[in-house]
Protein backbone atom coordinates (compact mmCIF):
# COMPACT_ATOMS: atom_id res chain seq x y z
CA UNK A 1 0.00 0.00 0.00
CA UNK A 2 1.43 3.51 -1.27
CA UNK A 3 0.31 6.21 1.49
CA UNK A 4 0.76 10.54 1.38
CA UNK A 5 0.60 11.94 4.68
CA UNK A 6 0.73 15.82 4.20
CA UNK A 7 0.88 17.84 7.33
CA UNK A 8 2.53 21.17 8.02
CA UNK A 9 5.45 19.87 9.94
CA UNK A 10 7.47 16.78 10.25
CA UNK A 11 10.06 16.05 13.01
CA UNK A 12 13.35 16.70 13.36
CA UNK A 13 13.20 18.51 9.75
CA UNK A 14 10.31 20.43 11.25
CA UNK A 15 9.44 21.15 14.76
CA UNK A 16 6.60 23.81 15.73
CA UNK A 17 4.79 21.42 17.64
CA UNK A 18 3.21 18.25 19.02
CA UNK A 19 2.13 17.52 15.68
CA UNK A 20 5.67 17.38 14.04
CA UNK A 21 6.53 14.39 16.72
CA UNK A 22 4.01 12.50 15.38
CA UNK A 23 4.59 13.12 11.61
CA UNK A 24 7.95 12.16 12.73
CA UNK A 25 7.18 8.96 14.18
CA UNK A 26 4.42 7.05 13.01
CA UNK A 27 5.74 6.72 9.04
CA UNK A 28 8.52 5.36 10.28
CA UNK A 29 6.82 2.45 12.40
CA UNK A 30 4.23 2.15 9.39
CA UNK A 31 7.45 1.02 7.04
CA UNK A 32 8.55 -1.40 9.98
CA UNK A 33 5.02 -3.00 8.62
CA UNK A 34 5.95 -2.69 5.51
CA UNK A 35 3.57 0.26 4.53
CA UNK A 36 5.39 2.94 2.39
CA UNK A 37 4.25 5.87 3.06
CA UNK A 38 5.89 9.86 1.83
CA UNK A 39 5.52 12.38 3.98
CA UNK A 40 4.62 16.46 2.41
CA UNK A 41 5.28 19.19 4.08
CA UNK A 42 5.89 23.13 3.34
CA UNK A 43 9.63 23.66 2.42
CA UNK A 44 10.30 26.23 5.61
CA UNK A 45 13.54 28.38 5.12
CA UNK A 46 14.46 27.18 8.82
CA UNK A 47 13.64 23.51 8.04
CA UNK A 48 16.99 21.71 9.51
CA UNK A 49 18.38 19.79 6.11
CA UNK A 50 21.61 20.07 6.69
CA UNK A 51 22.61 16.83 6.77
CA UNK A 52 20.41 15.03 4.88
CA UNK A 53 20.78 14.27 1.08
CA UNK A 54 18.57 16.78 -0.44
CA UNK A 55 17.97 17.41 -4.12
CA UNK A 56 14.90 18.75 -6.76
CA UNK A 57 13.29 16.36 -8.26
CA UNK A 58 10.36 18.17 -10.58
CA UNK A 59 9.11 21.87 -10.56
CA UNK A 60 5.03 22.26 -10.77
CA UNK A 61 2.99 25.18 -12.26
CA UNK A 62 0.06 25.56 -9.30
CA UNK A 63 -2.84 27.06 -10.25
CA UNK A 64 -3.93 29.89 -7.76
CA UNK A 65 -5.59 32.82 -7.29
CA UNK A 66 -6.08 33.00 -10.95
CA UNK A 67 -2.24 32.08 -12.03
CA UNK A 68 0.00 29.85 -11.90
CA UNK A 69 2.51 29.67 -9.17
CA UNK A 70 5.77 27.60 -9.53
CA UNK A 71 6.66 25.49 -6.87
CA UNK A 72 9.90 23.84 -6.49
CA UNK A 73 9.72 20.41 -5.34
CA UNK A 74 12.56 18.62 -2.86
CA UNK A 75 13.10 15.27 -1.66
CA UNK A 76 15.18 13.55 1.22
CA UNK A 77 14.74 11.30 3.72
CA UNK A 78 13.37 11.11 7.22
CA UNK A 79 16.12 10.80 9.61
CA UNK A 80 17.32 7.25 10.34
CA UNK A 81 14.68 5.59 8.18
CA UNK A 82 13.54 4.83 4.44
CA UNK A 83 10.79 7.35 4.43
CA UNK A 84 10.22 9.88 1.81
CA UNK A 85 10.02 13.38 3.01
CA UNK A 86 8.74 16.02 0.02
CA UNK A 87 9.32 19.82 0.46
CA UNK A 88 7.39 22.39 -1.25
CA UNK A 89 9.45 25.42 -1.82
CA UNK A 90 7.93 28.67 -2.55
CA UNK A 91 9.09 31.94 -1.30
CA UNK A 92 6.05 33.94 -1.17
CA UNK A 93 3.94 31.49 0.35
CA UNK A 94 6.18 29.56 3.03
CA UNK A 95 8.72 31.82 4.19
CA UNK A 96 8.98 32.40 7.94
CA UNK A 97 5.76 29.99 9.17
CA UNK A 98 6.51 29.47 12.89
CA UNK A 99 8.12 32.07 13.65
CA UNK A 100 5.14 34.61 13.46
CA UNK A 101 1.41 33.92 12.64
CA UNK A 102 1.62 35.70 9.19
CA UNK A 103 4.14 35.59 6.22
CA UNK A 104 4.48 39.09 5.06
CA UNK A 105 1.09 39.72 3.58
CA UNK A 106 0.53 36.13 3.47
CA UNK A 107 -2.09 35.05 6.40
CA UNK A 108 -1.44 31.31 8.39
CA UNK A 109 -4.83 30.58 6.57
CA UNK A 110 -3.49 31.64 2.91
CA UNK A 111 -0.34 30.37 3.34
CA UNK A 112 -2.37 26.58 4.22
CA UNK A 113 -5.02 26.93 1.11
CA UNK A 114 -1.89 27.29 -1.41
CA UNK A 115 -0.43 24.03 0.22
CA UNK A 116 -3.34 22.23 -0.09
CA UNK A 117 -4.12 22.90 -3.34
CA UNK A 118 0.07 22.50 -4.32
CA UNK A 119 -0.47 18.66 -2.55
CA UNK A 120 -3.43 18.12 -5.24
CA UNK A 121 -1.04 19.00 -7.97
CA UNK A 122 1.73 17.08 -6.94
CA UNK A 123 -0.51 13.82 -6.40
CA UNK A 124 -2.22 15.10 -9.85
CA UNK A 125 1.72 14.91 -11.74
CA UNK A 126 2.63 11.71 -10.27
CA UNK A 127 -0.36 10.04 -11.94
CA UNK A 128 -2.03 9.32 -8.85
CA UNK A 129 -0.80 6.14 -7.62
CA UNK A 130 -1.34 6.38 -4.17
CA UNK A 131 -4.22 4.38 -2.54
CA UNK A 132 -4.47 6.35 0.48
CA UNK A 133 -4.20 10.28 1.44
CA UNK A 134 -3.79 10.93 5.21
CA UNK A 135 -4.67 14.17 6.31
CA UNK A 136 -3.76 15.96 9.32
CA UNK A 137 -5.71 18.79 10.64
CA UNK A 138 -6.82 21.73 9.62
CA UNK A 139 -3.70 22.63 8.02
CA UNK A 140 -4.53 20.18 5.00
CA UNK A 141 -8.37 20.28 5.32
CA UNK A 142 -9.23 21.27 1.72
CA UNK A 143 -7.03 18.57 0.64
CA UNK A 144 -9.82 15.73 0.45
CA UNK A 145 -12.66 17.75 -0.89
CA UNK A 146 -10.16 19.27 -3.93
CA UNK A 147 -9.22 15.76 -4.68
CA UNK A 148 -12.99 14.72 -4.63
CA UNK A 149 -13.89 17.43 -6.99
CA UNK A 150 -11.24 17.19 -9.13
CA UNK A 151 -9.85 13.32 -9.74
CA UNK A 152 -13.73 11.93 -8.96
CA UNK A 153 -13.80 8.56 -9.23
CA UNK A 154 -10.13 8.03 -9.97
CA UNK A 155 -9.41 9.70 -6.53
CA UNK A 156 -7.45 7.13 -3.74
CA UNK A 157 -9.14 6.91 -0.54
CA UNK A 158 -8.63 9.59 1.91
CA UNK A 159 -8.47 9.64 5.65
CA UNK A 160 -8.70 12.96 8.10
CA UNK A 161 -7.07 12.92 11.39
CA UNK A 162 -8.23 15.59 13.58
CA UNK A 163 -5.59 15.90 16.51
CA UNK A 164 -7.32 19.53 18.25
CA UNK A 165 -10.66 19.51 17.23
CA UNK A 166 -10.02 23.44 19.05
CA UNK A 167 -7.97 24.84 16.02
CA UNK A 168 -10.31 24.56 12.90
CA UNK A 169 -8.56 27.26 10.62
CA UNK A 170 -11.31 29.88 9.50
CA UNK A 171 -11.43 32.13 6.78
CA UNK A 172 -13.65 34.41 4.17
CA UNK A 173 -15.40 31.96 1.78
CA UNK A 174 -13.80 34.24 -0.83
CA UNK A 175 -10.57 32.24 -0.37
CA UNK A 176 -12.80 29.36 -2.27
CA UNK A 177 -12.32 31.38 -5.27
CA UNK A 178 -8.74 31.26 -4.86
CA UNK A 179 -8.88 27.47 -4.85
CA UNK A 180 -10.59 27.76 -7.68
CA UNK A 181 -13.80 26.38 -7.01
CA UNK A 182 -16.98 27.41 -8.01
CA UNK A 183 -19.79 28.50 -5.14
CA UNK A 184 -23.11 27.19 -6.08
CA UNK A 185 -21.67 23.59 -7.37
CA UNK A 186 -20.37 21.42 -4.20
CA UNK A 187 -22.90 21.54 -1.46
CA UNK A 188 -20.34 20.67 1.01
CA UNK A 189 -18.84 23.92 0.29
CA UNK A 190 -22.34 26.11 -0.10
CA UNK A 191 -23.27 24.82 3.43
CA UNK A 192 -20.27 25.99 4.79
CA UNK A 193 -19.96 29.17 3.70
CA UNK A 194 -23.90 30.21 3.83
CA UNK A 195 -22.11 32.16 7.44
CA UNK A 196 -20.14 34.44 5.23
CA UNK A 197 -16.72 31.73 6.39
CA UNK A 198 -14.96 28.83 5.28
CA UNK A 199 -14.00 26.18 8.22
CA UNK A 200 -10.96 23.80 7.14
CA UNK A 201 -11.09 21.91 9.59
CA UNK A 202 -14.84 21.20 8.46
CA UNK A 203 -13.92 20.70 5.16
CA UNK A 204 -11.39 17.62 6.45
CA UNK A 205 -14.60 15.99 8.11
CA UNK A 206 -17.06 15.96 5.80
CA UNK A 207 -15.10 15.30 2.88
CA UNK A 208 -13.13 12.71 3.17
CA UNK A 209 -13.83 8.73 3.66
CA UNK A 210 -12.80 8.28 7.10
CA UNK A 211 -12.50 10.41 10.25
CA UNK A 212 -10.00 9.90 13.71
CA UNK A 213 -8.72 11.03 16.49
CA UNK A 214 -5.85 10.55 18.01
CA UNK A 215 -7.13 8.81 21.26
CA UNK A 216 -10.59 6.37 21.69
CA UNK A 217 -11.77 8.75 24.35
CA UNK A 218 -11.47 11.76 22.29
CA UNK A 219 -13.38 10.32 19.54
CA UNK A 220 -16.31 9.88 21.89
CA UNK A 221 -16.06 12.88 23.99
CA UNK A 222 -15.99 15.30 20.28
CA UNK A 223 -19.37 13.92 19.77
CA UNK A 224 -20.90 15.57 22.98
CA UNK A 225 -21.82 19.74 23.18
CA UNK A 226 -19.06 19.95 25.87
CA UNK A 227 -16.04 19.12 23.65
CA UNK A 228 -17.29 19.19 19.98
CA UNK A 229 -19.08 22.24 20.29
CA UNK A 230 -20.77 23.02 17.09
CA UNK A 231 -18.87 20.31 15.50
CA UNK A 232 -20.77 18.08 17.44
CA UNK A 233 -23.64 17.25 15.09
CA UNK A 234 -21.91 17.01 11.63
CA UNK A 235 -19.41 14.49 13.96
CA UNK A 236 -22.48 12.97 15.02
CA UNK A 237 -23.07 12.52 11.20
CA UNK A 238 -19.98 10.76 10.78
CA UNK A 239 -19.84 8.62 13.80
CA UNK A 240 -19.72 5.28 11.38
CA UNK A 241 -16.55 6.16 9.90
CA UNK A 242 -14.94 7.94 12.94
CA UNK A 243 -12.77 6.11 15.55
CA UNK A 244 -9.66 7.11 17.74
CA UNK A 245 -6.29 5.65 17.93
CA UNK A 246 -3.96 6.07 20.71
CA UNK A 247 -0.36 8.25 19.79
CA UNK A 248 2.50 6.70 20.44
CA UNK A 249 6.20 8.45 21.51
CA UNK A 250 9.28 7.87 20.38
CA UNK A 251 11.01 6.29 22.78
CA UNK A 252 14.69 7.18 21.47
CA UNK A 253 14.09 10.72 21.91
CA UNK A 254 14.09 10.32 25.76
CA UNK A 255 17.01 8.62 27.14
CA UNK A 256 16.76 7.37 30.39
CA UNK A 257 19.56 6.45 32.80
CA UNK A 258 17.34 3.56 34.60
CA UNK A 259 14.64 0.83 34.26
CA UNK A 260 12.60 -1.29 36.40
CA UNK A 261 15.39 -2.96 38.07
CA UNK A 262 17.86 -0.23 39.30
CA UNK A 263 15.41 2.89 39.59
CA UNK A 264 14.96 3.06 43.31
CA UNK A 265 18.94 3.46 43.04
CA UNK A 266 19.34 6.21 40.57
CA UNK A 267 16.23 8.15 40.85
CA UNK A 268 17.16 9.53 43.93
CA UNK A 269 20.27 11.06 42.62
CA UNK A 270 18.22 12.31 39.53
CA UNK A 271 15.72 13.92 42.78
CA UNK A 272 18.87 15.41 44.20
CA UNK A 273 20.23 17.18 41.21
CA UNK A 274 16.42 18.40 40.68
CA UNK A 275 15.87 19.69 44.05
CA UNK A 276 19.50 22.01 43.61
CA UNK A 277 18.66 23.11 40.51
CA UNK A 278 15.52 24.84 42.03
CA UNK A 279 16.93 25.39 45.36
CA UNK A 280 13.79 23.24 46.83
CA UNK A 281 14.09 23.05 50.60
CA UNK A 282 13.84 18.83 50.20
CA UNK A 283 16.56 16.36 51.95
CA UNK A 284 14.85 13.76 49.64
CA UNK A 285 12.42 12.92 51.69
CA UNK A 286 9.15 14.70 50.40
CA UNK A 287 7.45 14.59 47.64
CA UNK A 288 8.16 16.59 44.28
CA UNK A 289 4.99 17.43 42.22
CA UNK A 290 5.96 18.71 38.67
CA UNK A 291 4.02 20.62 35.66
CA UNK A 292 5.52 21.14 32.37
CA UNK A 293 3.53 22.43 29.22
CA UNK A 294 1.95 24.84 27.51
CA UNK A 295 0.81 27.64 29.65
CA UNK A 296 -2.58 27.43 27.33
CA UNK A 297 -5.44 28.99 29.23
CA UNK A 298 -8.20 27.13 27.45
CA UNK A 299 -6.93 23.73 27.55
CA UNK A 300 -4.15 22.96 30.35
CA UNK A 301 -6.07 23.28 33.63
CA UNK A 302 -4.09 26.34 34.41
CA UNK A 303 -7.17 28.09 36.35
CA UNK A 304 -7.89 25.00 38.42
CA UNK A 305 -4.20 24.76 39.08
CA UNK A 306 -3.40 27.97 40.19
CA UNK A 307 -6.50 27.98 42.84
CA UNK A 308 -5.68 24.56 44.00
CA UNK A 309 -1.45 25.39 44.31
CA UNK A 310 -1.64 27.50 47.63
CA UNK A 311 -3.43 24.48 49.32
CA UNK A 312 -0.89 21.99 47.59
CA UNK A 313 1.73 23.69 48.88
CA UNK A 314 0.43 23.82 52.58
CA UNK A 315 0.75 20.14 51.98
CA UNK A 316 4.79 19.74 53.01
CA UNK A 317 5.73 18.97 49.37
CA UNK A 318 7.99 20.46 46.49
CA UNK A 319 6.20 21.70 43.55
CA UNK A 320 8.03 22.60 40.16
CA UNK A 321 6.52 24.27 37.34
CA UNK A 322 8.14 24.83 33.57
CA UNK A 323 6.37 26.15 31.00
CA UNK A 324 5.77 29.19 28.62
CA UNK A 325 3.17 30.36 27.34
CA UNK A 326 0.17 33.10 27.78
CA UNK A 327 1.44 36.23 29.62
CA UNK A 328 -1.32 36.41 31.70
CA UNK A 329 -1.06 33.01 33.67
CA UNK A 330 2.64 33.78 33.62
CA UNK A 331 1.88 36.49 35.97
CA UNK A 332 0.16 35.01 37.88
CA UNK A 333 2.22 31.97 38.86
CA UNK A 334 4.74 34.83 39.11
CA UNK A 335 2.63 36.41 41.83
CA UNK A 336 2.36 33.05 43.85
CA UNK A 337 6.21 32.46 43.71
CA UNK A 338 6.90 35.71 45.04
CA UNK A 339 5.03 35.18 48.39
CA UNK A 340 7.80 34.12 51.24
CA UNK A 341 5.93 31.38 52.80
CA UNK A 342 6.50 29.32 49.36
CA UNK A 343 10.27 30.31 49.16
CA UNK A 344 12.21 26.80 49.04
CA UNK A 345 9.30 24.24 48.11
CA UNK A 346 7.48 26.24 45.04
CA UNK A 347 10.04 26.49 41.46
CA UNK A 348 9.27 27.77 38.48
CA UNK A 349 10.88 28.68 35.27
CA UNK A 350 8.70 30.06 32.89
CA UNK A 351 10.58 29.08 30.02
CA UNK A 352 10.43 26.37 26.53
CA UNK A 353 13.56 24.01 27.92
CA UNK A 354 13.60 20.48 26.53
CA UNK A 355 16.20 19.36 29.03
CA UNK A 356 15.21 20.85 31.86
CA UNK A 357 11.55 19.36 31.39
CA UNK A 358 13.77 15.01 30.84
CA UNK A 359 15.39 16.44 34.22
CA UNK A 360 11.97 17.18 35.80
CA UNK A 361 10.26 13.77 34.34
CA UNK A 362 13.78 11.72 36.08
CA UNK A 363 14.01 13.99 39.36
CA UNK A 364 10.11 14.21 40.15
CA UNK A 365 7.59 11.81 41.97
CA UNK A 366 4.58 13.24 40.28
CA UNK A 367 3.75 15.24 37.17
CA UNK A 368 0.20 16.52 37.24
CA UNK A 369 -1.40 17.28 34.06
CA UNK A 370 -5.25 18.43 34.96
CA UNK A 371 -6.52 19.07 31.18
CA UNK A 372 -9.78 20.67 30.62
CA UNK A 373 -9.47 18.74 27.83
CA UNK A 374 -6.27 16.60 25.87
CA UNK A 375 -7.16 14.86 22.62
CA UNK A 376 -4.10 12.45 23.61
CA UNK A 377 -1.42 13.84 25.42
CA UNK A 378 2.07 12.80 25.13
CA UNK A 379 3.38 13.86 28.45
CA UNK A 380 1.66 11.34 30.66
CA UNK A 381 3.00 8.55 28.30
CA UNK A 382 6.39 10.27 29.28
CA UNK A 383 6.32 10.69 32.53
CA UNK A 384 5.47 7.24 33.00
CA UNK A 385 8.53 6.22 31.14
CA UNK A 386 10.94 7.95 33.72
CA UNK A 387 9.01 6.51 36.86
CA UNK A 388 7.02 9.57 37.94
CA UNK A 389 3.73 8.95 38.17
CA UNK A 390 0.96 10.79 36.75
CA UNK A 391 -1.87 12.36 38.03
CA UNK A 392 -4.07 13.61 35.59
CA UNK A 393 -7.95 14.50 34.78
CA UNK A 394 -9.76 11.62 33.33
CA UNK A 395 -10.22 12.80 29.80
CA UNK A 396 -9.16 12.13 26.47
CA UNK A 397 -6.22 10.16 26.26
CA UNK A 398 -4.91 10.84 29.48
CA UNK A 399 -8.19 8.43 30.21
CA UNK A 400 -7.22 6.25 28.06
CA UNK A 401 -3.45 5.85 28.90
CA UNK A 402 -3.53 6.00 32.72
CA UNK A 403 -4.79 3.18 34.98
CA UNK A 404 -6.01 4.71 37.81
CA UNK A 405 -4.14 3.45 41.53
CA UNK A 406 -1.84 1.65 39.33
CA UNK A 407 0.00 3.56 36.47
CA UNK A 408 -0.91 7.10 37.82
CA UNK A 409 -4.12 8.84 39.87
CA UNK A 410 -6.77 10.47 37.87
CA UNK A 411 -9.63 12.75 38.69
CA UNK A 412 -13.02 13.41 36.85
CA UNK A 413 -14.64 16.69 37.56
CA UNK A 414 -12.76 20.13 36.69
CA UNK A 415 -12.67 21.64 39.89
CA UNK A 416 -9.47 22.97 41.70
CA UNK A 417 -10.94 20.25 45.09
CA UNK A 418 -10.29 17.31 42.68
CA UNK A 419 -6.81 18.42 41.70
CA UNK A 420 -6.50 19.09 45.59
CA UNK A 421 -7.54 16.00 46.69
CA UNK A 422 -5.83 13.64 44.11
CA UNK A 423 -2.32 15.51 44.85
CA UNK A 424 -2.88 14.57 48.28
CA UNK A 425 -3.57 10.80 47.53
CA UNK A 426 -0.64 11.17 45.34
CA UNK A 427 0.78 12.16 48.94
CA UNK A 428 -0.32 9.42 50.78
CA UNK A 429 0.79 7.21 47.97
CA UNK A 430 4.19 8.35 48.24
CA UNK A 431 4.47 7.57 51.86
CA UNK A 432 3.09 4.10 51.81
CA UNK A 433 3.93 0.61 50.19
CA UNK A 434 2.02 1.13 46.62
CA UNK A 435 4.70 3.62 45.68
CA UNK A 436 6.79 1.27 44.37
CA UNK A 437 4.53 -0.84 43.04
CA UNK A 438 3.20 1.76 40.93
CA UNK A 439 6.37 2.92 39.85
CA UNK A 440 7.26 -0.17 38.58
CA UNK A 441 4.35 -0.90 36.30
CA UNK A 442 4.36 2.59 35.01
CA UNK A 443 7.68 1.89 33.76
CA UNK A 444 6.48 -1.40 32.02
CA UNK A 445 3.77 0.40 30.36
CA UNK A 446 4.95 0.35 26.18
CA UNK A 447 3.62 3.67 24.14
CA UNK A 448 6.08 2.88 21.52
CA UNK A 449 4.58 3.82 17.78
CA UNK A 450 4.56 0.15 16.76
CA UNK A 451 1.35 -0.49 18.70
CA UNK A 452 -0.44 2.44 17.46
CA UNK A 453 1.21 1.93 13.59
CA UNK A 454 -0.38 -1.37 13.38
CA UNK A 455 -3.86 0.34 13.97
CA UNK A 456 -3.71 2.79 11.26
CA UNK A 457 -2.33 0.12 9.30
CA UNK A 458 -5.16 -1.75 9.82
CA UNK A 459 -7.25 1.34 9.71
CA UNK A 460 -5.87 2.00 6.07
CA UNK A 461 -6.86 -0.88 4.40
CA UNK A 462 -10.51 -0.33 5.66
CA UNK A 463 -10.37 3.03 4.42
CA UNK A 464 -8.95 1.58 0.94
CA UNK A 465 -11.88 -1.01 0.71
CA UNK A 466 -14.19 1.33 1.86
CA UNK A 467 -13.20 3.15 -0.91
CA UNK A 468 -13.44 0.66 -3.17
CA UNK A 469 -16.86 -0.62 -2.20
CA UNK A 470 -17.88 2.70 -2.75
CA UNK A 471 -17.49 2.28 -6.57
CA UNK A 472 -18.85 -0.91 -7.27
Amino acid sequence: MKVLLPASEVAPIIKLGGLGDVVGSLPKALAELGVNVDVIVPFYPFAKVENLKLYKSLELNVPYEGTNVPVEVYKTKLPDSDVDVILLKNHKYFSDYGKKKSVGEISEIDMFSFFDRAVVEYIKSGFNTYDLIHCNDWHTGMITHLLSDELEKSRPATLFTVHNLLYQGISSADLINDLGIIPGMHPLIDWDIADGDINFMQQGITSSDFVNTVSPTYAKEILTEEYGGSFADILKAREGRLMGILNGIDYTSFPREFNESNWQEIKPKLKSRLIKEFELDNDGSKPIISFVGRLDPNQKGLDILCEALPNILDQDVNFVLLGDGDDVWKQKLLDISKETKYKGNLGLKLAFDVELAKSIYSGSDFLVVPSKYEPCGLIQMISMWYGTLPVVRDTGGLKDSVKDGKTGIKFTDYKSESLFDAVKKAKDIFYGPAMVEMVNAAIREDFSWKKSAMSYSDLYKKVVQLRLDALK
